[in-house]
């Protein structure tokens, strides 16, 4: 091997490498040597050794140059086995307490799974994490039992998850970076960029040497969503899964939460997207049965009934990954329009007609199951909501994502705003008027939501949900300020549901935190609104909670007016709150008494038949409850 150049260049660069992380992994000559170590765990942790973790690193520096003067000798190749006895402590040092593993598990069904990864399937998890490999387990428990308050008997356990998952992280990301097209590499790469985002620990996900790691999460979150990608695109380039066997289920799940990952967090960046043959959808968790005493009289008709719907349904977890799909799709459409590429909205060929399109396929292939009038959800309990959050997690971010970017989509700020800053040709008044009724209807609809999960006991984590939730205020934020009382006060209710409800999410993030702020901020500033409804405000501070891709945290890009997308900039816009474009046709009293009149004659002259409610041709089945209709 003297005479070999790769292992004469390799020993060259030697003196340069980083010791820590570099030795755990530099001997590994061929994937089936990265395979035993990802799927035989155990037969590498079972040689003696003491942790290495990066606390430890000057006290193991003698030890580790004897090991690989010792490995040198065996005919220069070493088996990544025997370099995990180094990385990790023995069998009997190294493994979680079963407390830990149990006490992790639950804290990943509730606050962590579908919220919004689905990644890893809560049913029989506690059996099947203890076959992870070591830096996967580690890096679950640092992440299921992050922000959670400990006593001093379990500070050492604490401490312990902490060092061996900073260890793992080094491992993971240097194993990545070699193209390790492994399921538990990216199952632990989906942890690790949830973490980030999240700003979990910045001690544990970021890196240790980081003097500032806050400010270095989002960017973290994005190389490592990209590395992800990038390694499901070769793991998946030759797999064909079924979501009925364990393992074909464990790798469906990982693609799709990378999927979310992409779409959800970084939408204009995205890999999985763009391929033409995609999975399978993972399996879904049954419906809950409905409530004994809901009965489809208690709604006005609709076009048809449960019963009546014969279409095979896919599951909620399809619909609710479709939807944040459907999501980024619009986050990337405003971000667009931000910096000053869009098209005519009002044309049939624009992007926005197409999303339009998008959106009713989206609804054509939701079964009437699980509409919120036919699972009840107003009427849950909280022990209901608990037994059953392998449905509600993905059903919720369904409903949420749908009605928030339904209303993002047609937010006035865009039509009335930017377009019109942008020196585009006025719009068509039919056309304002239907994005500013959608804009209106669907926003009321998420407040409605939210304030449902306030009012049963329903928690929530998921910070794409509170990125949706803070961006969809700014619509009855700006309405609460329109000539029409009746609309402003509800805008100033709806206002409110969404802001108690972000500041009701648990372990709030850097980011979430950033938002909320944001809005208190557009509060603040508009507070002195005129009279006659005109207000004044910065475009910036609206730009920073719709356009919400974690990429303008890394690398703000400039936009039409100069300014860098993320930051604030002194200019502020003027706008007269309109809420009507197409003003009806003014009746003479005397059509009124006559109209009056026919409508008494009719309702007696049908009185007894079947009659037939307008109103559900015209709503959307997909999102209408009709006890609903007017909040």
């Amino acid at each position: 091997m003297t005479g070999n150049p790769e292992s004469s260049v390799r020993r060259a660069c030697e003196s340069c490498r980083k010791p820590g992380s570099r030795d755990r992994v530099s001997s590994v000559e061929n994937r089936d040597e990265i395979y035993d170590l990802i799927h035989h765990p155990q037969a590498a942790s079972s040689s003696n050794g003491s942790a290495l973790t990066p606390d430890s690193l000057p006290r193991q520096t003698h030890r580790l140059g004897s090991f690989v003067e010792s490995a040198s000798r065996r005919m220069n190749r070493v088996s990544i086995n025997d370099e995990v006895s180094i990385s990790w402590p023995s069998a009997t040092e190294a493994r979680p307490s079963p407390d830990s593993l149990d006490h992790a598990v639950e804290e990943y069904r509730r606050r962590l799974y579908f919220q919004p990864l689905p990644l890893f399937n809560p049913e029989g998890l506690r059996d099947r994490i203890e076959r992870f490999p070591m830096f996967l387990q580690w890096i679950f428990l640092a992440l299921a039992l992050s922000n959670l308050p400990y006593d001093s008997s379990s500070a050492k356990e604490a401490d312990l998850i902490h060092s061996h998952a900073r260890s793992a992280r080094d491992m993971v990301l240097e194993l990545a970076m070699r193209g390790t097209a492994q399921l538990e590499i990216s199952q632990a790469l989906c942890l690790l960029a949830l973490g980030d985002v999240l700003g979990t620990h910045p001690a544990l996900f970021a890196h240790h040497s980081s003097n500032s790691p806050a400010e270095g999460r989002p960017a973290l979150a994005l190389m490592t969503i990209g590395a992800a990608s990038r390694l499901e695109l070769v793991r998946g380039a030759s797999y064909s899964g079924s979501p009925h066997s364990p393992q074909g289920d464990a790798s469906l799940r990982c693609y799709w939460s990378v999927f979310i990952l992409e779409k959800g967090f970084a939408p204009r960046f995205t890999l999985l997207s763009q391929t033409h043959t995609k999975p399978e959808y993972p399996r879904s968790a049954r419906e809950p049965s409905p409530p004994a005493y809901l009965g489809d009289e208690e709604y006005a008709p609709d076009l048809e009934s449960i019963r009546d719907d014969l279409r095979i349904d896919p599951g909620i977890t399809s619909h609710a990954v479709r939807a944040v799909s459907f999501c980024g799709d619009v986050i990337s459409y405003l971000h667009a329009l931000h910096i000053g590429k869009a098209d005519n909205p009002a044309d049939t060929n624009s992007n926005f007609y197409q999303l339009t399109n998008t959106l009713y396929d989206l609804e054509s292939r939701l079964g009437h199951i699980h509409f919120v009038r036919n699972v009840g959800f107003s009427e849950r309990t909280p022990e209901e909501f608990e037994r059953h959050r392998e449905y509600w997690a993905p059903w919720l971010l369904f409903q949420i994502t749908a009605h928030a970017t339904q209303g993002l989509l047609n937010h006035p700020f865009i039509h009335l705003v930017t377009l019109r800053r942008a020196n585009r040709p006025s719009q068509p008044r039919l056309f304002l008027q239907q994005t500013v009724d959608q804009a209106m209807f669907h926003s009321a609809w998420v407040a409605r939501l939210v304030q449902t999960c306030i009012d049963r006991g329903l928690m929530v984590y998921d910070p794409l949900i509170g990125d949706l939730v803070a961006a969809t205020a700014t619509i009855p934020w700006l309405f609460q300020y329109a000539r029409d009382a009746k609309v402003s006060e509800t805008s100033k209710e709806n206002y409110r549901k969404c802001i108690e409800f972000l500041e009701s999410m648990p372990d709030p993030s850097p980011r979430s935190i950033h938002k909320r702020e944001l809005l208190h901020q557009l509060q603040t500033m508009s507070s002195q609104a005129q009279d006659n409804n005109m207000i004044s405000f910065q475009p910036s501070k609206i730009w920073q909670l719709i356009d919400s891709d974690i990429m303008d945290a890394v690398a703000p890009q400039p936009t039409t007016d100069g300014t860098q997308a993320g930051q604030s900039d002194a200019s502020k816009t003027t706008v007269s709150v309109q809420t009507t474009f197409v003003h009806p046709v003014g009746e003479r009293r005397t059509d009124q008494r006559q109209a009056s009149l026919g409508d008494s004659m009719t309702a007696n002259i049908y009185e007894g038949l079947e009659q037939y409610s307008l109103d559900s041709i015209f709503s959307q089945p997909m999102f209408i409850d009709h006890a609903w209709l007017h909040v």
